[in-house]
């Protein structure tokens, strides 16, 4: 049985640092004896800026694995996600084509269980985030941990992006000219003239996640294009 989640015995106040938001993530993982959590903020454009915004308990060589194979432009989730209303059920999706098989498969290795649920948090004139809940159990017990998983989960989600408001607006790595390291590197390699192709090798990542990176830079740089983008870094010392 899960731990009752009572929304008015709760902190309010903004989560003050990145490290006491994760805390508190781990900390809530094992009070509500689940798998796992994760929350990722993805922003206005629905373009997940980079893995900094990402906040979960799952093992970081699978984090790692994940923005190199897949990056959310790539996961079926996101896509289905944030064209209802409602949880997405991982069973939904589970058998649905091989790119889902083979991120299923690549997680269990992982130690992440196969049963979960993802909630779309639309804020509008903020964002848009999505919050996960992971759990290990049969196919037959599902259905009943999977009711009271939504119900306790659906406001605990909304309240820990509440909490996280504050900490993205004031977080560097979310102001327009503060890139983060990999979106440097991406820009400094463009600035050498390299493809998305061949940073991508360079890198060791995939392509799809080069021009992520590529498109966060641009938004942040309020550039039309990437050569725009590069010009302003280097007009601005952002990469040398």
């Amino acid at each position: 049985m899960l731990t009752h989640f009572d929304i008015f015995g709760e902190i309010s106040r903004p989560f003050s640092s990145s490290s006491e938001s994760a805390s508190y993530l781990a900390t809530a993982r094992d009070r509500f004896q689940v798998l796992n959590l994760s929350y990722w903020f993805l922003g206005r454009s629905q373009h997940t800026p980079d893995k900094l915004t990402w906040l979960s308990t799952y093992d970081e060589r699978y984090m790692n694995t994940y923005m190199k194979q897949t990056t959310p432009l790539g996961d079926p989730a996101f896509e289905v996600c944030f064209h209802r209303l409602l949880p997405l059920d991982w069973a939904e999706l589970r058998d649905s084509n091989e790119t889902v098989i083979h991120m299923q498969e690549t997680a269990e290795q992982f130690g992440i269980g196969k049963q979960g649920i993802s909630f779309p948090i639309r804020d509008p004139g903020f964002g848009e985030a999505m919050f996960s809940v992971n759990f290990q159990c049969d196919d037959g017990e599902w259905s009943s941990v999977r009711t009271e998983l939504a119900s306790t989960f659906h406001l605990f989600a909304h309240y820990f992006h509440l909490r996280m408001k504050d900490l993205i607006l004031s977080n560097p790595e979310n102001r327009n000219y503060d890139l983060s390291p990999r979106e440097r590197e991406v820009l400094r390699w463009a600035a050498e003239g390299k493809t998305a192709w061949e940073t991508a090798r360079l890198l060791n990542v995939s392509e799809r996640a080069i021009r992520l990176y590529t498109e966060n830079a641009i938004s942040k740089l309020n550039a039309k294009t990437k050569t725009q983008a590069v010009a302003i870094a280097v007009k601005n010392a952002i990469i040398h």
